[in-house]
This record gives C-alpha cells, structure tokens and sequence, in this order.
C-alpha cells in the first residue's frame, strides 16, 4: 500500500506552509478530493428536493439518493436498501432508536443493558428514556484495562431485558467486544441488540445479515464521508412495527378523517427534507475506499496499528491503556505531565492527537483515569509519522523528568 499515494487523495495534507500531522481521526476522517468534489457537484449542478417534483432535476436527484441508499445497503450487506435510514449522524441514529422503541415496546418496569465502553452519545439516550419512562439502565462493568467480558453483559439479563445496545469499538481503549456471542444469546432470549458502529465502520466490513444485529448506527464524517450525515440500519420487522421519530413532509403515506398512515419503508423516518448532499457525499466515501481496495486498506492499518505500538512501548515514561494489539486507536498517560499538557505540546510541532475523557465517563471512572491522550490512525498515515510522533514524545517525556 503506497501511503505517499493515497495522501495525495486528500487536500488537506497539500499545505506546504508547516508540519501537519493528524491523529484524531477516531474524532472525524480528512476528506478525499472524490467526497469533496461530489458535494461541489451536486449543490453546483444537481440541487433540488427529491420526491417533490415531476422536472427532470428532482427525478434525477431522487434517483441518485436512492442510489446512495443501495451503496450503504451494500456496504453493510444489509438484505433490503428500505432498511436504511439516513440520520444526521449516530447520535440522531441513537435517539431515534431510543425514543421509538419506548415509545412502542418498552415499558415501565423493563430494562435495557448498556456497558461502560460506551461513548456518551449510546449511553445518555437510554439513560434519559430508562428515566422518563420508569425503566432500568443496565450497565455492564468492563475490566480495569478497559476490556469486556460477554458475561458482564449476559449476566444482567433477565425476563424483562428488551434491548441491548453496544459499542462494536471502544473509542478509548480500540477494544472491540465479541459482538456475535453477543447478539446470538441476546437473540436465544428475545432481546434486541443496537449496535453503534462509529468507531468500527472505518476499519472493517460489517456484515449486520452475518452479524444479525437488528440495529446499527454510525456517522459518515467517520468513514471519510461529509459531516451531517449518518446512518440508522434496522430490521424491516423493528423499523415497520415502531413509532415514528419526527413528523412531516414525506413520511407519511396518506391522512384520512384525521388519522395518519406512515410509509412502511425507511421514509417513515426521514421526516422533512435530509442531507441530500451529505448521502451523496458519503456513497463517494464509499466508492473511493472500494477503488483503493478496502482489504489491502485494513491490512495498511494493522500494519501502522502494530508499529505505533512497539515505537510508543520503546518510550520510557509512557504507558498504554488497555491492551488492543490489532486496534487503529491507542490511548496512553505520561508519567510527569498531563494530558491536555502533552497535546498542546504535540501540537506545537504540528501534531494532532486528542486529549480529555473522550465522551466515555463510565470508562474513564473504570480506568480511574480523567483525562488521557489517543492516538487514532487512518488510511493515510504513514510510519514516517509515527516516528515523529515517538521522537517528538520521547523529547516530551524527558524534558518531563528534570
């Protein structure tokens, strides 16, 4: 894989005028030149509403959407393109998710299991509507190093479990839990499993027919897609049996003497006029990352996963959280400064990583840790960076120890 090759797909990394050197992308991905130049496209050549028109324009537009739709039903080899639902981004996914399914199945008294791994945006949703609605919040414990053990969860299961919803990576330790065992005994028992997938969607293929999840989320401007887009996958059975999330033009199929029929695809949830742009934008995401060939994508990032571990294990005074050999994302403390210290100090020399809590509380308490840095690695990082990286650190730890 020529790194040098695909960076030159990406604009950002052109600017001459100083060192750049971005490891944040667990927080959002650069932008290839194809996503940019399929966004100036369409609001330059091809806007208009969809399904509103009988011109030219708006049947081309919503053609092309629908297109989008079928590129992300492949992608996730999802069995019907209807069982995709286009969100703002995974948060939206979430709460849409969330407030359905209170709204039609889940009753006072019921319970619904989360773990500690998860980032606030799938832990807050079901903590609001557990309380609003006189259910439990379940929360299974992850390890001191930031693992899970599948019985951590399976344990808190019970006859009024209806729904389980898991983070299929950690966006602070990269650990990802064994998401089938999951998902096959939740199943055995009637629990419905919610998958948000925003850390992983960028680094594996996801199979949700293999996997069998019956919900999955995640955020385009992960997947080198635009901001503002996401994705909410669902079962047709869930997606048809819930309530809709927001009411308006286009979800619904028909009013008669004041009752109103909703559309039984995944337009029951796109109420009011989408991102269109952004499902543009993230089908050119996708299309870009199958021209390059996504397995010898993968196969780069292991490769860069592997090597930024051993550089940063060679530091004295550096120390990894958790244990995640083949992960793209490595968290890490120092031993005399702090993290926010640490970043800035990166970032004086042009390097870009992410330093706090990370949006993941019940991990941080759990790691008894505040605030740490992470370090997230993308298809166009290259070793070179990373031994700036580990030479910049090593010059940092240091200067630390006088």
């Amino acid at each position: 894989m020529d790194a040098s090759m695909i960076r030159q797909h990406f604009p950002i990394f052109s600017k001459p005028e100083k060192p750049f050197i971005y490891f944040d992308s667990g927080s959002t991905t650069q932008k290839p030149e194809a996503v940019i130049n399929r966004l100036v496209q369409y609001y330059s050549y091809e806007n208009s509403n969809i399904h509103r028109g009988n011109y030219p324009l708006s049947n081309r537009a919503s053609d092309m959407v629908c297109h989008a739709r079928e590129t992300v039903q492949k992608w996730l080899h999802a069995e019907f393109s209807d069982e995709i639902v286009f969100t703002k981004g995974c948060t939206e996914s979430i709460n849409l998710v969330a407030s359905c399914a209170f709204h039609t199945w889940i009753q006072p008294g019921d319970n619904v299991i989360v773990t500690e791994l998860e980032h606030s945006s799938n832990y807050y949703p079901w903590n609001y509507h557990c309380l609003q609605n006189h259910a439990e919040l379940r929360t299974a414990r992850a390890t001191p190093d930031g693992s899970l053990d599948p019985d951590a969860v399976l344990s808190l299961i019970d006859q009024r479990t209806k729904l389980i919803a898991i983070t299929a990576m950690s966006n602070v330790t990269g650990f990802r839990p064994d998401i089938k065992q999951l998902i096959k005994e939740a199943h055995r028992r009637q629990i419905l499993v919610l998958v948000d997938a925003a850390q992983e969607i960028a680094h594996n293929p996801l199979f949700v027919t293999e996997s069998d999840c019956d919900f999955l989320c995640f955020s385009g401007h992960k997947v080198y897609g635009p901001m503002g887009i996401g994705v909410l996958y669902g079962k047709r059975e869930w997606l048809n049996k819930m309530a809709p999330y927001q009411y308006g033009g286009g979800m619904v199929k028909e009013m008669a003497q004041g009752e109103i029929s909703c559309r039984p695809d995944s337009g029951k949830y796109e109420a009011g006029t989408q991102n269109l742009g952004g499902a543009l934008g993230l089908e050119a995401a996708f299309d870009y990352l199958n021209e390059l060939d996504f397995e010898l994508l993968r196969k780069h990032e292991k490769e860069l996963s592997s090597y930024l571990r051993e550089c940063m294990g060679k530091i004295h005074g550096v120390h990894i959280i958790g244990n995640t050999a083949d992960s793209p994302v490595l968290s890490f403390e120092t031993d005399h400064l702090g993290a926010y210290d640490v970043g800035v100090l990166l970032a004086n020399a042009g390097i870009c990583i992410r330093s706090g809590s990370h949006c993941a509380y019940p991990l941080m308490k759990r790691l008894g840790k505040e605030n740490i840095c992470r370090i997230s690695l993308a298809v166009y990082n290259t070793r070179q960076e990373i031994d700036i990286l580990a030479e910049r650190l090593e010059n940092i730890c240091r200067k630390g120890r006088r």
